[in-house]
């Protein structure tokens, strides 16, 4: 099994936010969840846990409708067709891969 390899990435900063930076109790934690955000948004409803407690997933089932979806290859979220629909042709064999993962060309 492939082990996930880490690189390290250097930049530089301001002596004010490297001073931050480094009272940090752990920066490099710090520094990805920030990229990360940047990429990504998080739940508002599990603050990014991943999952919620039951009375709130049972609340927020009777307020989303029910939609047509198309999942994509590479990080399996699942698109709703009309936000995608430019990418997702009909009846193409192609797999879909939503803009995210073709634009960073990520092999998930």
């Amino acid at each position: 099994m492939p082990q996930n390899k880490q690189t390290v990435v250097s930049f530089r900063v301001d002596q004010h936010l490297a001073d931050i930076l480094n009272n940090l109790p752990d920066k490099s934690t710090f520094i990805r969840e920030a990229i990360m955000r940047r990429f990504y948004t998080v739940c508002p409803f599990c603050n990014g846990h991943g999952v919620m407690p039951q009375l709130i997933a049972d609340w927020l089932q009777t307020r989303v409708p029910e939609y047509e979806s198309v999942e994509c290859t590479c990080c399996h979220y699942a698109y709703p067709v009309e936000i995608v629909a430019q990418q997702v042709e009909t009846g193409g064999s192609e797999p879909f891969v939503c803009r995210h993962c073709a634009d960073h060309e990520h092999s998930h």
